[in-house]
């Protein structure tokens, strides 16, 4: 028995230290898993909740989309779909439809069966790239050549499917617009250019009504509001747009925040505190979560993080991920139930990407503090502090916490300790080993909280108690 809580302990011990935690920060949190997916390139993923499956596409140079379950399992490819890159679900859910770059079409693929039922050609040399519904028809973003990106529609509700090219932008997009649509608003649809942080080019934003068959611009952003734009979301009511733009103020200040607009007029609607360089986005189902995520640094030096937000920008949990993760553009989704948060990322060093989930994403957070000597000599008694916090409330409630030490000789389970009232802890131990003796304190979670854990390190030298 004390083997096994040993190793339980141990587990949610390395599972914290997934994350870096900086002391007393709020909501702070760690992944539950990450798969591997076997992909080495990525441009979108798709939740398909209904049927139990995720859908990965590579993007341009890579082939076929990738599916798995819920949890990043069961691991399958759909072949024979070059470039595959932007991907949308029929409104029933029963038909993704996937953009093919170099073939200058759009497949249609059955969810159930996971087969391609139709093909779509667009034409030679177009290069549809992204891809969403609206209207009734499937709206989509294509072109070949810098500054030349482009809006076309494909409507397949008759017999025979009715192709529209060129349609009005209103402005010149450097690259084939990103479309973002929602069904709480059906007729609206939002086109961005993406662009990286050293292009200049500006990072384009226009609204369309879509409702006579015939884009009709509603509203565009001026050039100069965002630049690096990495990704685009439209909340569950539609009322806002959510960009990541990398650079703001004239494409001068590195933005620290997400900026949010009105579907209206695109008038200003908040901000979503992030991180340096944002660059993802996405909302819950519910409409109670904005999660933003932000990518800062070199390739050579990298951090990334996840916020996860009210509506109002309060912040409820952060994700760090290890030094030089990668979170890619668009690499973020939440589940049909809003409780489980998808991450694409790709690890230091490695070729291929990573999924990661975090779940009970509405349950709230707890988070420790450890504080011990660095160095004490053998025999003497090291006294570790803590305390305990929850993201939602103060802790009002003494809480029984696990310790276990571990040192050159193996992994031991000391006695457990209870907070105060406040959260606040102590634990007493009197090292057996010299080296390196680490203390881990877990506080197993309950109900209504996600449990967390903490660790830290004394050095005992050999140097005897006086």
């Amino acid at each position: 028995m004390r083997v096994k809580q040993i190793a339980r302990l141990m587990v949610a011990a390395i599972g914290a230290t997934f994350v870096v935690v900086p002391s007393l920060s709020p909501g702070v949190a760690h992944a539950d898993s990450a798969v591997g997916l076997g992909i080495e390139t990525y441009a979108q993923m798709v939740v398909d909740s209904a049927r139990s499956q995720l859908f990965f596409s590579p993007g341009r140079g890579g082939s076929g989309v990738r599916v798995t379950d819920l949890s990043g399992g069961s691991q399958a490819t759909i072949p024979d779909l070059p470039d595959a890159s932007g991907m949308a679900l029929s409104p029933d859910g029963s038909t993704l439809h996937v953009a093919l770059i170099e073939a200058g079409a759009i497949a249609a693929i059955d969810t159930t069966t996971r087969t391609e039922t139709r093909r779509y050609n667009i034409g030679a040399s177009t290069c549809p790239t992204w891809v969403a519904p609206a209207g009734g028809k499937l709206y989509f973003g294509y072109g070949c050549t810098f500054s030349k990106g482009k809006l076309g529609s494909l409507d397949v509700r008759g017999e025979t499917p009715v192709l529209a090219l060129d349609l009005p932008l209103g402005d010149v997009f450097a690259y084939p617009p990103l479309l973002r649509s929602s069904p709480a608003k059906p007729n609206l649809l939002l086109a961005v250019n993406q662009s990286g942080i050293a292009n200049s080019y500006s990072s384009r934003a226009t609204l369309f009504d879509v409702s006579s068959g015939t884009p009709s611009i509603t509203a565009a952003l001026p050039w100069d509001t965002c630049g690096g734009l990495g990704d685009a979301a439209l909340t569950v009511d539609a009322s806002t747009a959510i960009l990541a733009c990398g650079l703001l103020e004239n494409r001068s200040v590195i933005a620290t925040h997400h900026v949010a607009f009105s579907t209206t007029d695109f008038s200003p609607a908040g901000v979503f505190p992030s991180a340096s360089y944002p660059n993802a986005v996405t909302t819950s189902p519910n409409g109670a979560l904005v999660v933003v995520g932000s990518s800062n640094g070199s390739d050579w030096e990298r951090t990334s993080s996840i916020h996860v937000e009210r509506p109002d920008g309060t912040l409820l949990q952060r994700y760090d991920f290890p030094q030089d993760t990668y979170l890619v553009r668009q690499g973020l989704a939440v589940s049909a139930d809003s409780r489980t948060l998808y991450a694409v990322t790709r690890e230091p060093g490695g070729q291929y990407l990573t999924l990661r989930l975090m779940t009970d994403l509405l349950l709230p957070r707890s988070s420790l503090t450890l504080s011990a000597p660095s160095t004490v000599g053998r025999g003497a008694k090291v006294l570790v502090t803590g305390s305990l916090a929850f993201t939602d409330a103060p802790v009002s409630a003494p809480w029984q916490l696990q310790v276990v030490r571990q040192d050159q000789n193996g992994t031991h389970l000391l006695p457990n300790v209870s907070t105060t009232e406040t959260g606040a802890f102590f634990v007493s131990d009197i090292p057996r080993a010299t080296g390196a003796n680490t203390y881990t304190v877990t506080f197993p979670g309950d109900a209504p909280h996600l449990g967390s854990s903490r660790s830290v390190t004394v050095q005992v030298t050999a140097r005897p108690r006086l």
